[in-house]
Parts: C-alpha cells; structure tokens; sequence
C-alpha cells in the first residue's frame, strides 16, 4: 500500500514538474533570424526579437510588438556584416509630427518624427524622436540607440499612438548564448561593438 502510495507521489510530482519546464521553455525566447523582406538588390541579414505590450492597446493588434535589425552582410572572411538600420514594429498607427530642422544649403526643412521615450533596466527614460517607416506603425532606430541597449537585461519603450496615448511595450534581451541567439551574438552579426558599461 505505501509502496503505490509513493508511486502515486512521484508520479503526480514529476507530471507537475514537466508541465512547468514546458511552460518556462515556451516563455524563453531570443533573436531569430530571418530573411528580409525589403524589395531590394543588396542581401540583408534580418533579426528580430518578440516583445509584449504591457498595457492593453486600441484595436488589440494581431501580433506582439518587436525589434528587427537589418544588416549587410560584408565579403571577409569574419563573416561580420554592417548595421543597417534598427525598427520598432509596433503595429498601429503612430502620431506623428513635424520636426523643423535647419540645413545650410536649402533653408529650413521639415522631417516627421515619432516621439519615443525608451528605459533600459532601471535607468532614467530617454527622450527621444525617431523617424516613422513608411507604414507608419512602425519606428527607425540608429546604430547608436542599438549600442546602448546592448547591456540592458529589459528594455522598456513608449510610442504614442495615432490619437496619443501611450503604447507602452518590453523587449526582454537574451545574453544566453545557448538556444536562441544572444543579443550579442545578433549585435557581433551586425558588425556593432557594445559601449563599456
């Protein structure tokens, strides 16, 4: 009787423990690679990496938030390419605004920009505009901005939609080389060196 007893205990215990580790390892995610889909010449490198909202959003878009990074790859023998350009694809149209800004040549000209304000970890948020993509739901980022984020464990980011409320969303940045790709690894890809800390 004790003997089926235990048998029963470990059973149920083991059972429990599995459906655990399948629910952490649906939850671990990291960098993908994948092929660009820009209609041009020049081979990309593309990687991306799922986010969350961490408020509900107007029209619940169909999928998650996230960041890509297109890079060129270079012809050495590294294989290390070039950063091109990094996106925020949120998925809803974004408020955009006109930024004036003066040029020598051509008087003044007006650029649009998205308000962005962006956290890593526990640091203060950064305020910034970034350049909308043509769709308009989505946000450019520069190598600079990607430097900076290459240390942060999570980083969080506001975007205003359309009629300006805050879209507010999380990247969790992966540094296990094991699985899925680090962001170290992606960044080492790109050709992009970190900021020492």
């Amino acid at each position: 009787m004790k003997t089926h007893l235990l048998l029963l205990v470990l059973l149920a215990s083991a059972g429990s423990h599995f459906d655990l580790g399948t629910e952490q390892a649906a939850v671990i995610q990291g960098w993908k690679e994948s092929k660009s889909s820009d209609q041009v010449d020049e081979p990309r490198r593309q990687f991306s990496l799922a986010g969350k909202f961490l408020a509900p959003v107007e029209g619940n878009p169909a999928s998650a938030p996230s960041l890509l990074l297109k890079c060129t790859p270079e012809d050495r023998s590294d294989g290390k390419g070039r950063f091109r350009v990094g996106v925020v694809v949120v998925g809803r149209p974004l408020k955009i605004h006109l930024v004036e800004i003066e040029e020598r040549k051509t008087g003044i000209s007006y650029y649009p920009e998205v308000s962005v304000s962006y956290r890593l970890d526990e640091g203060k948020p950064v305020n910034d505009d970034w350049p909308p993509r043509f769709d308009k739901s989505s946000v450019e980022f520069d190598k600079a901005d990607f430097r900076k984020m290459l240390h942060a464990h999570a980083i969080l980011i506001t975007v205003p939609d359309k009629e300006g409320h805050p879209i507010v969303m999380q990247f969790d940045m992966p540094d296990s080389p094991a699985g899925p790709l680090s962001t170290e690894q992606v960044a080492e890809a790109c050709g992009i060196r970190a900021l020492k800390k």
